[in-house]
This record gives structure tokens, sequence and C-alpha cells, in this order.
């Protein structure tokens, strides 16, 4: 599976006359090569050679996690040591090289200082064609995600049953985190958002010591990690009676969701999707209050192309994987928002997620 995935990256660093591409930990290293690591304060870089030739910079507390067999060579330092005799090392494998392929987005500063010390005369960015090798997911890939929503919608429904008059959006998000733990998941990408009342206005409102009220929505947004992959759901509960007002919105976004998932289909562009849900809420009058694209790609990460916004004329192909979350957001009233993740197919769209749209009351 990795082997497959560089001679594609191979494949595209000799069109382009890329003699090396340098890897820092984070998405692209583990789709390439298996390792997931994150960045820290140790050094770790992978070099990935034109000729297909994979060798590994790594602190010997994370050697044990590189696969032997598929490196070429592997370069290691103690923590006491540190990583500059490593370094070195790495120059005298690669050799002499023209041109360097970097990831600009995501490489350290302290990362492009070591890797000054390697012999080459230029540098140039992979990371768009990296990011458009990975847009299209493969049958494992959709496999990992499947198991992640079904670790995400089980959660959220042994969770709901906890929320009371009085639990803070702490206690909640807490109860949903170890929810997810123990079905397997390895964790979660961002902060859990839990925003009740007056706080689901904010379109990014990470769980607070707030309590939650009778008569009050709850936004919910939430990640689950399996194996690596990413699931990204949002789903907008009312804890008793809510305002007729806040059953408005939440009618108004639930339709907009559903509209612009049935349109999916290959050849649409990401625009598209985008303006067909964004239309339905500005005709219902709450255009100012939608304040953010319709939805992010996910896999590895939780944020990745494609991203489904306004002017983005990206065409979708099948295998692409993406949110669809439309929101409202009303300052001092409240906010709802419904996220679902979607593949696109040959014909059309499959949604992963089957949890409940209608407004749950509990």
């Amino acid at each position: 599976m990795f082997q497959n995935r560089r001679e594609k990256l191979v494949s595209y660093m000799q069109q382009q006359q890329i003699d090396v591409a340098i890897l820092v930990p984070g998405s692209n290293m583990s789709y390439f090569t298996g390792l997931q690591l994150k960045q820290s304060e140790r050094l770790t870089l992978v070099a990935i050679t034109a000729n297909d030739q994979l060798y590994f910079l790594v602190p010997q507390v994370e050697l044990t996690k590189v696969d032997t067999e598929c490196a070429n060579a592997i370069v290691s330092y103690s923590d006491e040591e540190g990583p500059t005799q490593a370094i070195w090392q790495l120059k005298k494998e690669l050799g002499a090289s023209q041109t360097l392929g970097v990831e600009f987005d995501t490489m350290h500063v302290k990362e492009q200082k070591a890797i000054e010390h390697l012999t080459y005369n230029n540098l140039c960015d992979i990371g768009e064609s990296i990011r458009e090798l990975r847009m299209k997911k493969e049958h494992h890939e959709i496999a990992l995600m499947r198991q992640a929503v079904q670790i995400a919608e089980e959660s959220l429904e042994a969770t709901l049953p906890t929320i009371r008059a009085g639990v803070s959006e702490m206690e909640v998000a807490a109860q949903l985190e170890y929810e997810m733990r123990r079905r397997g998941s390895e964790g979660t990408p961002f902060g859990t958002i839990v925003a009740s009342g007056y706080r689901g206005a904010l379109p990014h409102g990470r769980a607070s010591m707030k309590k939650i009220e009778t008569g009050e929505l709850i936004v919910i947004d939430f990640e689950a990690i399996y194996k690596g992959y990413v699931a990204d759901m949002t789903r907008t509960v009312a804890l008793g009676e809510i305002s007729p007002t806040l059953k408005t919105i939440y009618s108004i976004v639930k339709q907009a969701n559903e509209t612009a998932i049935e349109a999916i289909k290959p050849g649409m562009t990401a625009h598209d999707i985008d303006a067909i849900a964004r239309g339905i809420i500005h005709a219902a009058g709450y255009g100012d209050n939608f304040t953010h694209r319709l939805g992010h790609g996910i896999g590895l990460s939780a944020h990745e192309e494609p991203y489904i916004m306004q002017h983005n004329q990206l065409v979708l192909k099948p295998g692409m994987a993406f949110t669809v979350e439309p929101g409202i957001y009303v300052q001092d009233v409240g906010g709802v928002r419904i996220e679902d993740n979607l593949i696109v197919t040959e014909n059309g769209y499959k949604n992963l997620m089957t949890y409940s749209k209608e407004l749950i009351i509990l």
C-alpha cells in the first residue's frame, strides 16, 4: 500500500525534476511511510528520492516504530547526542541534489534549519501536489473512515442520556471523549465543541464550564480517530422545549444540509455544493449568520482538501471525501450546525453517517 503511494509521488517528482522529497511528522509522512508521529522538539525527517529510495532520520525513542524492511537507511540519535551528527549522516546518505521538495505549509523553522545542512541548490513546495494525490481515497481508507464514523455515532448515542439541566458543557465533552476512547478512538484532533444556549452562536465554541439549561439548543461537534483516520460529526440537540425561532433555525439548517448532500455527484464543483446550502440559508433571511465554508476534506487529517466553499472551482471526482456542515449562528440567541461525512461515488455520493438529523429533544 505505502509502496504504491510512493510510486505515485516518485512519478510526480521525476516529472518535476525533484531529486528528494523531505517529509516532516504528520499526515503526509503517515500516508507515504506508515510512520505516525507528531511534530515535537525531537527532529524527525523522512527523505524519499526520485529513484524511490527511503531514508529515515528519527530519535532513538521512536526507532522501533520505523518499518526497517522498507528503509534504505535509518539514521538515529539519542537525546544526549542531539540530531547534529544524524543530519550529517543523512547528508552523506543522500549525496548532492539539485532540487529538494518540502512541505511549505507544515514544516517548522527548526526543520527547515536542519535541511539547510543538506547539499542542494533549490527548494520547491510539494505540499499542493501531495494534497492532490491524497484527495482520492482508497477503499482501505474509506473502510477505516466508516469505522471512525461508527465510533462517533455510538458514542454520541451513549452520551445524550447524560445531558440534563445543571451539567456543564465540559462534563458532556468529557463523557463523549470517554465513550469514544472506550470504543477504540485514538483521541481527538481538536478540542470537542459543546456550545449551549447563547454560546451556540460561536462556531468554534469549545466546551466551557457553562451549565446547560432547559430550553437551550446544544451544538456538539467532535471527532473520532480510528487507525489514523478521522470522522468529524456535528449534531445539535435541544434540552426541553425550545422557542419557535430556534425551531425555525434548526429546520433551515437541516434543509440546507440535506439539499446540498442530495446534489453531490461527479462533475459538480465545490462552489456549486456550497452555493446550494448557502442559497437556502440566504433565502430564509439568515445569510449573514452562515459565516464559514460549507465543508472540508477528511481523511488522515481532520481538515484537508477538498474545501467545499465559495469560489472553489475544484471539480468533484469519485473517491473524494468531505464534510457538509451548514450552520446558522445568532448572537445572544444560539446556533445550529449539522455535519455529515460524504464520499463522492461514480454516480453520486455515499453518506458515511446514519445518525438521525431530526431535532432530538432530551
